[in-house]
């Protein structure tokens, strides 16, 4: 069980946008955000992720994004859950386009990952779970990385797979 949570706990931390241009190959990011859902239930996502700079213009990790939301209308109530996890990867195009520098960085990649949903539907104090899996999903993404000091920063992206919109704080070590 411990060695379980520890395997979930490495996930939660693998994703994050952005390595700065002054970042090098050993930066490492930790990153937390909210992101409004890119399928038809909508709502607010939470989301960890962890990310190595490869080289100076790559990184790559992983995340762990989960929702939950729902609806009561008179005595029947229904709540869904939805987890997904994944990798991804991020080119850097600061040097590139010449557009970043030591406090912004612009980047955009490629993710994959998995997504499952379970649904809860209780009518008085009857209820029931349906797991549903829903399978594999492609995506990508184009963000920035603003760094407010050498540790700490902010994010914000675009994108399908995970969410629309995301926001959120990193931290760099």
């Amino acid at each position: 069980m411990t060695k379980r949570l520890l395997y979930i706990a490495l996930l939660v931390f693998t994703t994050t946008p952005g390595f700065s241009q002054a970042a090098r190959k050993i930066d490492k990011m930790i990153s937390l955000g909210l992101g409004l859902q890119t399928y038809s239930l909508g709502g607010v996502r939470e989301g960890a992720s962890f990310e190595l700079g490869v080289t100076d213009q790559i990184s790559a990790g992983g995340f762990l994004d989960y929702a939950l939301f729902g609806t009561k209308v008179g005595n029947r109530q229904w709540k869904s859950q939805f987890v997904s996890i994944g990798v991804r990867g991020s080119y850097h195009l600061g040097g590139l386009l010449a557009l970043g520098d030591r406090k912004f960085d612009p980047y955009a990649g490629l993710s994959a990952g998995t997504r499952s949903w379970l649904y809860r539907h209780q009518v008085d104090q009857n209820g029931y779970f349906i797991p549903r899996p829903r399978g594999f999903f492609p995506g990508f993404h184009v963000g920035g990385f603003y760094h407010f000091s050498k540790k700490i920063g902010g994010f914000a992206e675009m994108g399908l797979g995970v969410a629309m919109a995301r926001l959120g704080i990193t931290g760099k070590f």
